[in-house]
C-alpha cells in the first residue's frame, strides 16, 4: 500500500492543524486507506523539515497551504522533489485556490492542486481515476485539466471527529474546532465572503465533540466558526451545555458579532464563570464610510453597551484593521480610542491583506493600493493612508503589545494614560516614537527591560508625580512573580511581621514553600484604591493569576 502523508506547517509550535486531521479522519472512515500526519512550524529549520519528511519515505505528499507557510511549502517541495523524484506532491488550502493553472505551469515539482472543501475531494482523489475527480487541477499529456468544482458536504455530521483519543490525552497545544462552515456576511477583505451560506454540525454532534474535550486536560479550544453567534437557539444551546459541564482551567474561544446580542444573551453571559469563555470581536473601524465600503455594519452604541455588560467575566479580544478604504490615520486613531475605552483584555491591531478572490482585490486601482505581492500581502499604502503612517502604526502595534496586550502594565500604563494623556492612542504613539529615537524599536527586550524603558520614558518626558508612578510600576512588577532581583528604580520596603502573619493563615507545606510563593511590599501610595496612604500589599503566586491582599 502506498504511503500517504498529509503535511501541516503551522505558524507556531503551539498550534494544531485542523484541516489535515479532518482529511485523515474522513478518508480513513470511508476507505481502507491509512493516512499519516507530519506537523511542524515555520520556526523550524527548512532543512530539518525536508529531512524528516524524506525519512518517512512517502509515495504521496499533500501540503496544507496558507498565508503563513506558502513560501516555506514552495521551498520544501522543490527540494523534496530533487531527493524523491517519484513522490507525488499535491497542495491544498486557501493559498492555492486561485490562479491554479498558472501555479502548475510555474511549479514543475507540483503534481496536483486540490481546490475547495477538502474531505470529499481528497477521498475521491485517492480512490478514483483522476479523470473522474472534481476539485483537482492536474496535468494530462502536457495540458492542465480541471473537471469542475466538487459540491460541499451538506450533512457535516458525516465528517468524523478530527482528533484521536491519544492525541487529546497528551495535547498541550491550542486545539481548533468548528461547529459550522461558511459565512453569511460579505466583508470585502475576507475569503469567507466568497462562499455564501452557512452549514452546521448538528447540536447533538457538537455536544458529543465538546464532551470529549472536557474529558481531557486541554486548556484552550478555539472555535474557527466565522461568526459563532448566528442562530440563537443553536449557539445558546452550545453555551448552556458548556456551562452545565463547567470545568475549571479550560477556555473556549469564539469569534462573535457583539452587535446582535439581546438582553437574554447578555444576562446568560453574566452567569458564565470568569475566563471560561473568550470572545474575539471584529470591530475593524468605527468610520461609517469605511464600514459601508467593506460591507460591514457596526451599531456602536449597542456594541459598546454589550461589551461593557460582559467585560467582567468574559475574556475579550477586540480587532481593528488598518488600511481599509476611507480610513485615514486620524480616523483610525478614533477607532482605536473607542475600542481601548471598552477595556478588553486585548486590542488586536491587524493590517489589511489584499487576498486574491476578495472584493477588495478588485478595488486596487480604485483606492490606489500598494501592497506586498507575496505573503502576507499586507498593505503598504493607499489613497487615504501613507506608507510612513503605516510604518508608524507598525511601531504603535509593538508598543500596544508591550504595554497593554501583555497585561503586565495594567496599573502603570493606565496611570500614565489617565493622568498625562488626552487619549490612549497618544500614549502608544508617543512611546513608539521614543523607542524609535532611542534605537529600541528593532531589538528584542526582556521583561525587566520593558519596565526600565518605561521609567526612562517617564523621566524623558519630565512628567510630574514620578514617585506615584513608581508605586504603580512596583505593583505591576510584583504581579509578574516573586522577584529574583530588583531593578534600580525599585526601592523595596517590607514589613516582615505582617508577612509572617499572612503566611500563618495559609496552608503551605513548609516555610520555604511559603516564602517562595509569596511576597509583601509596603507602598507609599495605595495603588488599589488610588489614594494617598501607606499600605502593605501581600502577593500570592500559587495560581495562574497573582492574588493580592491588603494587610
Amino acid at each position: 500500500m502506498k504511503k500517504i502523508i498529509l503535511v501541516g506547517i503551522n505558524s507556531q509550535y503551539i498550534h494544531t492543524n485542523l484541516a489535515i486531521r479532518y482529511l485523515k479522519s474522513y478518508v480513513e472512515k470511508y476507505s481502507d486507506l491509512k493516512i499519516e500526519l507530519y506537523e511542524s512550524n515555520i520556526n523550524s529549520q527548512i532543512l530539518t523539515i525536508i529531512r524528516e519528511i524524506c525519512e518517512l519515505s512517502p509515495d504521496k505528499l499533500i501540503f496544507s497551504t496558507y498565508i503563513w507557510n506558502k513560501e516555506y511549502v514552495f521551498k520544501i517541495i522543490k527540494e523534496i522533489k530533487k531527493i524523491l523524484p517519484k513522490v507525488e506532491i499535491s497542495l491544498g488550502g486557501p493559498e492555492v485556490t486561485y490562479d491554479c493553472e498558472k501555479l502548475l505551469e510555474e511549479k514543475s515539482e507540483l503534481d496536483y492542486l486540490l481546490v475547495g472543501e477538502g474531505e470529499r475531494v481528497f477521498l475521491n482523489f485517492l480512490t478514483k481515476e483522476i479523470s473522474d475527480v472534481k476539485g483537482v487541477y492536474y496535468r494530462n499529456n502536457g495540458k492542465i485539466e480541471y473537471n469542475g468544482d466538487e459540491n460541499p458536504i451538506e450533512n457535516l455530521d458525516e465528517i468524523p471527529f478530527p482528533y484521536t483519543e491519544e492525541e487529546l490525552k497528551y495535547e498541550k497545544k491550542i486545539v481548533y474546532y468548528e461547529s459550522s462552515r461558511g459565512c453569511p456576511f460579505s466583508c470585502s477583505y475576507c475569503l469567507s465572503s466568497i462562499d455564501k451560506g452557512v452549514r452546521y454540525f448538528s447540536l447533538e454532534r457538537t455536544k458529543e465533540d465538546l464532551k470529549k474535550f472536557l474529558d481531557t486536560d486541554i486548556n484552550l479550544i478555539k472555535f474557527v466558526d466565522r461568526t459563532f453567534n448566528l442562530r440563537k437557539d443553536r449557539y445558546l444551546g452550545i453555551w448552556k451545555f458548556l456551562l452545565e459541564n463547567y470545568k475549571e482551567g479550560v477556555t473556549f474561544h469564539f469569534e462573535i458579532n457583539a452587535n446582535i446580542f439581546d438582553e437574554e444573551i447578555i444576562e446568560f453571559l453574566k452567569t458564565v464563570p470568569k475566563d471560561y469563555f473568550q470572545f474575539e470581536i471584529g470591530v475593524q473601524s468605527i468610520n461609517k464610510n469605511t464600514m459601508d465600503s467593506i460591507n460591514r455594519r457596526n451599531l456602536l452604541e449597542r456594541l459598546s453597551n454589550n461589551v461593557r455588560a460582559i467585560t467582567k467575566n468574559i475574556h475579550l479580544h477586540l480587532d481593528l484593521i488598518a488600511g481599509l478604504p476611507h480610513d485615514t490615520y486620524e480616523t483610525f486613531k478614533s477607532s482605536f480610542n473607542y475600542v481601548y475605552d471598552l477595556k478588553p483584555e486585548m486590542v488586536q491591531l491587524g493590517f489589511l491583506k489584499i487576498l486574491k478572490g476578495t472584493k477588495i482585490s478588485k478595488e486596487i486601482e480604485q483606492y490606489q493600493y500598494k501592497y506586498i505581492e507575496f505573503p502576507p500581502y499586507e498593505i503598504l499604502s493607499n489613497e487615504f493612508i501613507s506608507y510612513e503612517q503605516i510604518v508608524k502604526l507598525k511601531d504603535f502595534e509593538k508598543m500596544l503589545d508591550f504595554y497593554y496586550n501583555s497585561e503586565k502594565f495594567s496599573k502603570s500604563a493606565d496611570y500614565i494614560i489617565k493622568n498625562l494623556y488626552g487619549a490612549p492612542f497618544d500614549f502608544f504613539e508617543d512611546i513608539a516614537s521614543f523607542y524609535k529615537v532611542k534605537g529600541y524599536i528593532s531589538i528584542g527586550h526582556k521583561e525587566t527591560s520593558l519596565f526600565n524603558i518605561l521609567v526612562e520614558f517617564y523621566k524623558f518626558k519630565k512628567f510630574d508625580n514620578y514617585d506615584i508612578f513608581i508605586e504603580y510600576l512596583k505593583y505591576d512588577f510584583l504581579c509578574l512573580g516573586k522577584p529574583g532581583m530588583y531593578p534600580e528604580w525599585f526601592i523595596s520596603s517590607k514589613d516582615k511581621d505582617k508577612h509572617n502573619l499572612m503566611l500563618e493563615k495559609l496552608d503551605f507545606k513548609s516555610s520555604r514553600e511559603a516564602y517562595k510563593n509569596t511576597e509583601i511590599e509596603t507602598f507609599k501610595y495605595n495603588v488599589l484604591d488610588n489614594t494617598k496612604e501607606n499600605v502593605d500589599i501581600f502577593f500570592e503566586y500559587r495560581k495562574k493569576m497573582t492574588k493580592t491582599t491588603v494587610c
